[in-house]
């Protein structure tokens, strides 16, 4: 049984106006950002490895003011706000089931699904395992590559190797200005919604700052694609005919090494109805990098897509 959603505090994100809540199922409690007016067509946000529903907080206000979308920004589990869940329940397939739930949660119907890098892999498997609930995917620089395509990628390895893997890869930092000139340094701007949004996904911890997502998460998530690559839905997702586009960086090293290029081919070639955009960059956060370029792309490419 669903338990109800318990809103959370009235927020305002540097004068975009947001509502966030606690959804409690029996599949996981999420914490849940939403931007636009709760009776719109839906599109939810599920962000990269790492990252919070907070992310969302500039595209996010743009999809709900110029183009009239409900946008619904879950903290993944195991991230920001939201309650870690075993190993099994960060698989594409599980994650897809615990969005199905959430939707039924908010009283959703259909939506799009936009995912960001790892959160594009979540979208391909809920288009696939859930078409009747897919208005379309929107997949923002992921989900054409994975780990089992790259050269030097050890796909022998286990669930433990990959979590020691993420506990060496860990980083720390003395404090959050420390953090925010690397992050910035990455992005290539700043400003006090990626101040906020950053630091959402930070914990302080024996006196640094160091990411709320634990190596037995990132772990887990690596692990879950090679168990579950997201090529192996391709033929899931031709079959459902769901509109999918997908929008990378026009400068991208992974759309122009040789996996990326061959994962690209791939896809369209497996996925008849993908469209592929491209934006002015080299940055592979491109809600980070270019928000109102990405925002008003993907809202004009939704707009005849979604449900009335």
């Amino acid at each position: 049984m669903l338990a109800a959603p318990r809103s959370g505090r009235a927020a305002a994100v540097h004068n975009r106006a947001v509502r966030s809540l606690e959804v409690e199922t029996q599949a996981a409690r999420l914490f849940v950002y939403e931007w636009g007016d709760v009776d719109a067509p839906a599109v939810l946000y599920w962000d990269g490895r790492g990252g919070t529903g907070l992310h969302a907080n500039e595209i996010g206000p743009i999809l709900a003011r110029e183009f009239g979308f409900r946008v619904i920004a879950p903290d993944p589990p195991g991230h920001g706000r939201s309650a870690a869940v075993d190993p099994e329940r960060l698989r594409p397939s599980a994650l897809a089931c615990i969005t199905d739930v959430l939707f039924e949660a908010l009283n959703v119907r259909r939506a799009a699904f936009m995912g960001f890098s790892w959160g594009a892999r979540i979208a391909c498997a809920f288009g696939a395992r859930c078409p009747d609930r897919a208005a379309a995917l929107v997949l923002v620089d992921g989900g054409y590559v994975d780990f089992v395509d790259l050269p030097d990628f050890d796909a022998s390895a286990g669930l433990a190797d990959r979590v020691e893997a993420a506990r060496r890869g860990a980083r720390a930092y003395a404090n959050l200005d420390s953090y925010f000139a690397d992050e910035s340094r990455a992005i290539g701007r700043w400003n006090d919604a990626l101040a906020e949004a950053h630091a959402a996904m930070m914990r302080e911890s024996g006196g640094h700052v160091i990411p709320i997502a634990t190596p037995e998460v990132i772990g887990a998530i690596h692990h879950a694609n090679c168990v579950e690559p997201t090529a192996a839905v391709h033929a899931a997702l031709r079959r459902s005919g769901v509109p999918i586009l997908l929008i990378t960086p026009a400068d991208s090293a992974d759309a122009n090494d040789a996996a990326g290029r061959a994962g690209l081919d791939r896809f369209g070639q497996e996925v008849p109805q993908l469209e592929t955009r491209t934006l002015p960059t080299d940055t592979h956060d491109l809600v980070s990098h270019l928000p109102d370029e990405l925002a008003r792309a993907i809202g004009a490419w939704l707009r005849p897509h979604m449900p009335a």
